[in-house]
């Protein structure tokens, strides 16, 4: 949460896959790069954007086509249960023409979370 409300693509990334989350490109043909990994985990936890996505070769590619030929490989239980808040929550947010970003809403909660964890680790 706290990665991408800086949008910060390499460590949402990072994240993703230090917990197993796996997809590929283009019916498999590739592995998802760090942009690829980002929009994902934008659209699972942060907001819609169908914007086009630049992949860290340089490479422009239409966010549709994205969605239609990546295939997960492995989704870890944050990833699947965030999805389905997050949707519900995007959903309720375009119904009242609020849209909103998940990301910056729940960064204080998320930073608060990381400082209690961090405090238990260091006096344990």
């Amino acid at each position: 949460i706290v990665a991408l409300s800086k949008r910060d693509k390499a460590e949402t990334a990072r994240i993703y896959r230090e917990n197993g989350y796996k997809a590929a490109f283009r019916d498999g043909a590739r592995e998802a790069d760090d942009a690829i990994l980002h929009r994902f985990a934008t659209f699972h936890l942060d907001r819609i954007d169908l914007s086009p996505l630049t992949l860290d070769s340089g490479e422009t590619v239409d966010t549709l086509e994205l969605l239609r030929s990546t295939r997960e490989k492995g989704v870890p239980k944050f990833v699947e249960e965030g999805r389905r808040l997050g949707g519900l929550l995007m959903g309720v947010s375009a119904q009242a023409a609020r849209p909103i970003s998940l990301s910056k809403e729940w960064r204080p909660i998320a930073e608060r979370v990381l400082r209690e964890k961090e405090s238990r680790t260091v006096h344990h």
